[in-house]
């Protein structure tokens, strides 16, 4: 008998440790306070990677996460992007400088000393092998293995926040080989066709109108705005993205989603909560569904009619969303504000967060 309920023992913590509720947990390691989680990439082997704001990373081989920090040779534990190189290895964008992780091994991108210390915000490796990343304070940058180039510095506008500089969080590669820069401090999206770049900027009427809600302490009476199909929805750009008509998505701060089809722009933002509060990444699925991650609403899934709104009420984590990636099993990751990480399957969302 004391065998039995020994076994009855085993077996009750077998399945509670395998079921739903006992999935394994992503553990904050640091004791960091407060932080985001960045759902990055599925690599070419299936492990998906997670950036995060002071606990390094994390990879998820289907069954447990594994932490990389500091410790295990990251550069800094705090960590903006992350994208597998052509060569295979896993290159991560940190606090400090720019990181490459071999499967074995990390050591620091062996590029100029100048990149040592910087910190990156956006990362990109192009068709041609170049490697482009943003740079707090210095605008983005271009390596092809033996020049470093410096675009987007030194830029005087007048909408940039008082800044010289654009500061560049996310970069996208379009199918005609068109990279795009999204702006965060009011320089809006630059793309970049080989050649120069052209901006992309709202209307002069969105500025003297306070559209952009910088003037806060101005209560003078401010004229009308009305959203013109000819420009951009907002000059604060979190992501980028292409879906397979090749339309180009806009993640903005205050207006919505944005989507250009090459000669205007449509926005995403009538009757629709997520628009006040902004929104946040961008992704179509395999079946063709936009799905978008917001500030304060939780996640939509559009259908091309219709949004349907996915919140804290049906099980994901947080209803602040940073980011979404559909993994080869046609799994949702969402990566959450506070260290959230949701997982959804089309019919219930886990959490793998503590």
């Amino acid at each position: 008998m004391k065998k039995y309920y020994s076994l009855l023992l085993l077996f009750f913590i077998f399945v509670t440790l395998n079921s739903a509720d006992g999935q394994p947990k992503m553990i904050r390691t640091q004791g960091v306070i407060s932080g985001n989680v960045k759902c990055e990439i599925q690599d070419n082997d299936g492990n998906i990677w997670f950036s995060t704001g002071g606990e390094g990373v994390y990879c998820f081989d289907g069954k447990s996460f594994k932490n990389f920090t500091t410790k295990d040779g990251l550069c800094d534990n705090n960590v903006s992007a992350i994208i597998q190189a052509k060569s295979g290895n896993i290159v991560f964008g940190t606090g400090s400088g720019i990181c490459i992780y071999n499967g074995k091994s990390f050591k620091k991108f062996s590029g100029p000393d100048t990149l040592s210390t910087v910190r990156i915000t956006s990362l990109l490796e192009d068709k041609d092998g170049n490697l482009w990343f943003g740079a707090m304070g210095k605008g983005i940058y271009r390596y092809d293995g033996k020049i470093l180039t410096n675009f987007l510095n030194n830029n005087d506008h007048r909408f940039n926040l008082g800044n010289s500089y654009q500061i560049i969080i996310d970069i996208l590669e379009d199918r005609n080989g068109n990279l795009w820069f999204s702006s965060w401090n009011g320089g809006g999206v630059w793309r970049y066709d080989g050649k120069s770049f052209k901006n992309f900027l709202p209307s002069a009427e969105y500025y003297s109108s306070n559209e952009d809600g910088r003037n806060i302490a101005n209560s003078t009476p401010k004229p009308a705005y009305s959203q013109s199909t000819d420009n951009i929805t907002d000059d604060m750009i979190f992501s980028i993205t292409e879906d397979k008509a090749g339309n180009i998505w806009f993640a903005t701060r205050r207006h919505g989603a944005c989507k250009y089809d090459g000669k205007t722009f449509t926005s995403f933002t009538k009757n629709e909560a997520f628009v006040d509060y902004g929104v946040y990444s961008i992704a179509e699925d395999t079946k063709g569904n936009m799905w978008f991650t917001t500030d304060k609403n939780g996640v939509y899934c559009y259908d091309g009619k219709s949004f349907k709104n996915y919140t804290t009420n049906d099980g994901l984590v947080q209803n602040s969303v940073f980011s979404v990636l559909e993994d080869k099993d046609g799994n949702f990751w969402f990566g959450t504000r506070g260290f959230g990480l949701s997982r959804f399957d089309g019919k219930r969302f886990t959490t793998f967060s503590e």
